[in-house]
């Protein structure tokens, strides 16, 4: 049965996270180690001020004086060698975790289905996939930071204590004035952070639409108007960015001002103390530099609350991802080895959402083994929906499609789709090299095995003829080669897979006729190897199919 996580309404549980800390528990230990050396040396400072005041400067003890600076020397260079230690395991734990948590974020990317990543906009899905690594910041922080600033505020009380416990009192009452403050404007906050998020989503998607379509741009010389639209999801951006800040500025001032009136009663009770002689001038001096250590962890939990707002919408819009159910790549068996490659469509009906009309609705077909079928009709009957439903890429709400008799639902996806390849109109090829992009599923593939496939695809002049034969970089999504030439490039990887269902959408809409004539003679020979399914506006081009289906009468029907 597929695993699926809590609804993204409760995102996704921190246990996720917890899995990959786990395994780092030995460097979180020498990292909290090397925390600890240095907060302790930290605490020496203030009773060398003490001992300095209170013991040397009256007395003039200069040899003393010496000693205690050869301390405080060796005792910073301890201090600054532990800080760089510590800093260069944090870096080294925060990118394993990222590769770690990376991977397993992308992995599940890859196994969800079609329907997932018409959700939403590229840009939206690339934010959410952001919130990775301000979940991950939050429990490095809180499995090393925060606890280390519970037992330091404990320890710091305690020592405070050992000083004064009029002034530790003074010190106290800020704790849960400022413990109220961000109670109170955390629900404030959390709201602002959702909106925030919103807002940058919106722009990165309108950002990366844009550069996506920049020849469509320039074609209708629309900069003008994307231009005024790109401003616009900027400008609602920057002014959620504004609230938030606002918010957090002022919820850090506030909080500034009960440490200011910490600092302000210590230095009066205090001095009444030293005026009573309850306390020594050098005892006031060490208590406020101890005092003012022990904002620092209560500074860390205030920062604690905010980013636990931020966990809380991170969580959520990482939920989006996380808790969609996966395909079942593993969970089922792989197609049979020996399948004869007959396809078949029975009674199924498919809609791209649940409150749209279906575009096949009970379509019932059979396509021959080892024939060449076309596949015909006007635009938007479902021809190429047709496609993706035979390769599994798309699941049936009705019905189902077979091969070889075996129903597909039931078999691995990965399985099905090197056995029935759909390559679309306009394919898709990868930034690297025209051999990268051919070998992307057949890494052992030969040079000759590649020409084969590329004969096949009418495409072996156009790869010999360039200065770098295969070896030529096709640039991003394979801009650097013309639409032609692409869908030849990905006609070829998929003949280099050897399926037992080869379906092709428009094979041959952007070929000349020289090139087009080629293609069609090498598609009818792949006859003797698979069963060929053709898409076309075109059925004169193949005048030596076997059967035609016309999805244009309403009801998909074959002619021989």
């Amino acid at each position: 049965m597929t695993k699926r996580l809590p609804s993204a309404d409760q995102g996704v549980p921190l246990s996720w996270f917890a899995t990959t800390l786990r395994k780092h528990i030995p460097l979180y230990a020498e990292l909290t180690f090397l925390a600890v050396c240095v907060r302790m040396i930290g605490l020496l400072e203030p009773f060398v001020f003490q001992v300095v005041i209170d013991r040397i400067l009256p007395f003039q003890r200069e040899a003393s004086l010496i000693v205690v600076v050869v301390v405080m020397v060796g005792a910073n260079l301890f201090q600054v060698s532990f800080n760089l230690l510590a800093a260069f395991l944090g870096i080294s734990v925060a990118n394993r975790l990222t590769l770690e948590l990376g991977t397993r974020l992308f992995d599940h990317l890859f196994r969800l289905p079609l329907r997932h990543f018409r959700r939403w906009p590229v840009g939206e899905t690339l934010s959410r996939i952001g919130e990775t690594d301000t979940i991950r910041a939050f429990l490095v922080g809180l499995t090393t930071g925060a606890s280390l600033d519970l037992f330091f505020t404990v320890l710091y009380v305690a020592v405070l204590l050992s000083i004064s416990g009029q002034l530790t009192v003074v010190v106290a009452v800020a704790l849960p004035l400022q413990a109220v403050l961000y109670l109170g404007f955390g629900p404030v906050l959390r709201k602002r952070l959702r909106a925030q998020f919103d807002a940058g989503s919106r722009h990165q998607a309108r950002l990366v639409e844009n550069l996506s379509g920049m020849t469509a741009v320039k074609a209708l010389t629309a900069e003008g108007a994307m231009l005024s639209r790109l401003r616009q999801t900027l400008s609602h951006t920057l002014q959620a960015s504004r609230r938030v800040y606002t918010m957090n500025a002022v919820s850090g001032q506030l909080a500034m001002l009960c440490e200011k009136g910490v600092f302000i009663g210590v230095i009066y009770v205090g001095a009444q103390q030293v005026f009573a002689g309850d306390l020594t001038l050098g005892q006031l001096i060490a208590f406020q530099l101890i005092a003012e250590k022990i904002a620092a962890p209560i500074a860390g939990f205030s920062k604690l609350w905010q980013d636990w707002q931020n966990l809380r919408v991170s969580r959520q819009r990482l939920g989006d991802i996380l808790s969609s159910t996966r395909e079942p790549f593993g969970e089922k068996n792989r197609l049979p080895a020996e399948l004869e490659p007959r396809l078949e469509f029975r009674s199924v009906s498919f809609a791209y959402a649940v409150d749209q009309r279906p575009v096949l609705d009970g379509v019932d077909l059979v396509i021959p083994p080892n024939s060449c079928t076309l596949v015909v009709g006007p635009s938007g009957v479902g021809k190429s929906t047709f496609g993706r439903l035979a390769a599994g890429l798309e699941v049936p709400q009705g019905g189902t499609v077979r091969l070889g008799g075996e129903d597909l639902s039931e078999f691995e996806p990965e399985s099905v789709r090197s056995r029935i390849i759909y390559v679309p109109q306009d394919p898709y090829l990868f930034s690297g090299t025209l051999r990268e992009n051919l070998q992307l599923r057949c890494a052992e593939a030969t040079d000759a095995m590649l020409r084969e496939a590329l004969v096949v695809a009418a495409a072996d002049d156009l790869v010999y003829r360039l200065p770098l034969g295969l070896d030529t970089p096709v640039g991003e999504q394979g801009n650097a080669l013309s639409g032609g030439q692409r869908q030849r490039i990905a006609i070829a990887r998929a003949v280099l897979q050897n399926p037992s269902v080869l379906i092709l959408d428009e094979p041959t809409s952007a070929l000349d006729e020289v090139a087009q004539g080629r293609m069609v003679g090498e598609l009818m020979r792949l006859r003797e190897k698979m069963t060929v399914i053709v898409i076309t506006h075109r059925p004169d081009v193949f005048s030596q199919r076997d059967h035609i289906i016309d999805f244009g009468t309403g009801v998909a029907h074959a002619d021989a």
